[in-house]
């Protein structure tokens, strides 16, 4: 069929059109070019999977290595939670591929679960002797001498750990019981030292090492017991068994259902996965620095912030000067902010008639005669962006996932909107264990916020109430499909919902607290990520009670104003979703280009290729006995600051985007 025959209009069609722009004469329709836009834009399609990191692509101090008959899943998984702590730079080599030349620039080992056969252990074993480190995940029972263990026939597939914290790589790790989702091997340490023991919900400890050092000639090795990358994915995601599950008693199926009975209530005060993260690392750092092989490091969060404020804020076809009011409020305290907006569904012609009137109002002098409509216009929007808000959609998927986003897609670009990169959905409802992520990255969202700290899942059996990081982790990371592969969207959790804390003009107010009581609850969360934490914490602020006149405004003023004001105590940058994306992926792909230590002169170069986007470097002050002593930037002599994370005290770049190249000079103390 032509596009001619297709964009055919009947005569009171025709006169819609033209009547809305106050003129008669068809032509007015540039040949329907009006109506042809308002279909929407055609859906992306878009990659939904992550590439896999190239085995053996380039030089790196670290190297993980995967056995024979280990899913290449696994991997994937291990490079997403490095890239997360910031150090996007491993290579994966396949074990039949691991030889002498292909560690010779490793630092350190990071050995995958699996079996490997004999020539590989001793291989292992003299890299270890000669200086270097091995960090063996869920180590086979071959590699359990190596490791200074033996092994008990049991294991706990689910449970918690503690850091003893004595061992100097518990340092800056939460004390008290952490849960944990993977297969933990029960084992003895014989000839290596717990760092981390399984314990009960109280944190009472037991005798079973979750994690463990020893020290064997030059070098050490570290025995995790369980798969942390595996841990970490069911943590942030929840228990595939409850997918589809209504558990909280409210209509429709949400995300946070995933973790009914399986997150411990009284323990997400902490963000138990980021803890177990920076235990890893301090390990790494440990183990690397017997070697005296300095780790770069990328922080968290841009212009070295102690943590950020997500803030977004769902609007149902709420007026423009509703919007306006909100996004005002937020400048006021220096933010940006994302609008998760709801267009009222319609058919191809009316968004067309929506279109030329909106035109008509903004850019001919037919504006100053027509009334001028509340509604939301792609002028707006244009408006709003420009001022570094970000202008997004929120889908109603109560027909069904792909038929929702099918025609919420129609909607939102017919009206012009264009294309957005984050996303959350109506009622936060939930398809799947990683459906609604898969189908999201499909239409070229980059980041979802579906994962929403709402309704009756986050209250204790004596009635209180828990707050904090229900998916174990205050930090983005990108999903993980239910066959393992890793998807092209970030979970960014909402942790500050006002809806759970305030009145709505539909009700909520699921705790019961007044307004003061849910500022100090924001609040107190706000000032725990800055104060170590450290978490992109993910905001609600609705705008409907901006809208909608009645007793739930002034606390929604109240509310929006007091959150905002402890994100500014403690100077934490408010940002939207969109830039937040923009940071994450430019922070996830690295830019790494050479990381070159020299031991003999104890210097180490770093060249990081042209970014968009300021990111922060790291550099140890510390590394074995050498300690930092000369740090230029591109030539120039760099005073920087510093930064306590975990056990390691780093030096801290804050880079100017394009490229750079990092000259550290680390003497002998």
């Amino acid at each position: 069929m032509s596009i001619r025959r297709r964009m055919a209009l009947s005569r009171r069609d025709a006169l819609k059109l033209a009547l809305a722009t106050g003129v008669v004469a068809a032509p007015a329709i540039l040949g329907g070019r009006v109506l042809l836009e308002s279909r929407g834009e055609a859906q992306p399609n878009a990659d939904v999977f992550v590439s896999p990191p190239a085995p053996g692509a380039g030089a790196s101090p670290l190297v993980i290595v995967l056995p024979a008959g280990t899913p290449v899943t696994s991997a994937e998984h291990w490079h997403e939670l490095l890239r997360v702590e910031g150090l996007p730079y491993a290579q994966v080599i396949d074990v039949a591929a691991l030889d002498r030349a292909s560690m010779g620039a490793a630092a350190a080992i990071i050995l995958l679960p699996g079996a490997i056969d004999h020539s590989t252990l001793e291989l292992l074993r003299d890299f270890v002797m000669d200086g270097g480190g091995l960090v063996a995940v869920q180590p086979d029972t071959s590699l359990l001498a190596l490791c200074g263990l033996e092994a008990l026939p049991e294991r706990t597939d689910h449970g918690y750990l503690c850091v003893r914290s004595s061992a100097a790589s518990a340092a800056g790790i939460a004390t008290g019981a952490l849960q944990f989702h993977a297969p933990l091997i029960h084992t003895r340490a014989v000839e290596a030292e717990p760092v981390a023991w399984l314990c009960d919900a109280a944190g009472v400890a037991t005798t079973i090492p979750a994690a463990t050092v020893r020290r064997l000639g030059s070098g050490m090795v570290v025995a995790w017991s369980y798969d942390l990358a595996a841990s970490v994915v069911l943590t942030r995601q929840g228990d595939p068994a409850l997918a589809g599950d209504e558990n909280d008693g409210l209509d429709g199926v949400r995300a946070c259902e995933l973790f009914a009975g399986f997150v411990d209530l009284d323990r997400i005060a902490v963000p138990q996965a980021d803890e177990q993260q920076r235990l890893f690392v301090n390990l790494l750092n440990e183990v690397v620095a017997a070697a005296g092989s300095p780790l770069p490091r990328l922080w968290y969060f841009p212009d070295n912030a102690d943590s950020m404020l997500i803030c977004t804020g769902d609007s149902h076809n709420n007026p423009a000067y509703a919007v306006e009011d909100v996004l005002q409020r937020v400048e006021r305290f220096g933010g940006a902010m994302s609008i998760y907006y709801t267009p009222p569904p319609t058919s191809t012609v009316r968004r067309a008639v929506r279109r030329i009137r909106n035109w008509a109002e903004q850019g001919t002098p037919l504006g100053e005669i027509l009334p001028q409509s509340e509604v939301v216009t792609p002028y707006h929007a244009d408006a709003w962006r420009a001022r570094g808000h970000e202008f997004a959609l929120h889908p109603y998927v109560e027909e069904g996932l792909e038929a929702g986003w099918a025609r919420y897609w129609e909607q939102f670009t017919g009206l012009g909107f264009g294309a957005f990169d984050t996303t959350r959905t109506h009622r936060v409802l939930w398809h799947g264990w990683a459906e609604t992520a898969r189908v999201q990255a499909g239409y070229g969202v980059g980041m979802n916020l579906d994962y929403y700290h709402v309704g009756p899942t986050f209250q204790r059996a004596d009635g209180s109430w828990a707050f904090g990081y229900f998916t174990g982790s205050g930090l983005p990371m990108r999903f993980v499909n239910d066959d393992g592969r890793l998807l092209s969207i970030w979970q960014q959790t909402t942790q500050l919902v006002d809806e759970q804390l305030i009145a709505m003009p539909w009700g909520a107010n699921f705790t019961g607290v007044d307004t003061a009581e849910a500022i100090e609850i924001a609040g107190h969360l706000v000032r725990t990520a800055a104060g170590g934490a450290y978490a992109a914490l993910g905001g609600q602020f609705h705008v409907d009670p901006f809208a909608v006149p009645g007793p739930w405004t002034e606390p929604a003023g109240a509310y929006l104003v007091g959150v905002l004001a402890a994100c500014a105590e403690r100077n934490v940058p408010i940002w939207s979703g969109a830039a937040w994306h923009d940071f994450a992926r430019a922070r996830a792909e690295g830019g790494f280009d050479r990381i070159e230590w020299q031991a003999e002169f104890g210097t180490l170069q770093v060249e990081i290729g042209a970014q968009t986007e300021e990111l922060v470097l790291m550099l140890p002050l510390q590394c074995g006995t050498r300690r930092l002593a000369q740090l230029q930037v591109n030539g120039k002599e760099n005073r920087a600051a510093t930064r306590q994370v975990g056990a390691t005290l780093y030096s801290v770049v804050v880079l100017e985007p394009g490229a750079s190249l990092i000259d550290a000079r680390y003497h002998t103390a």
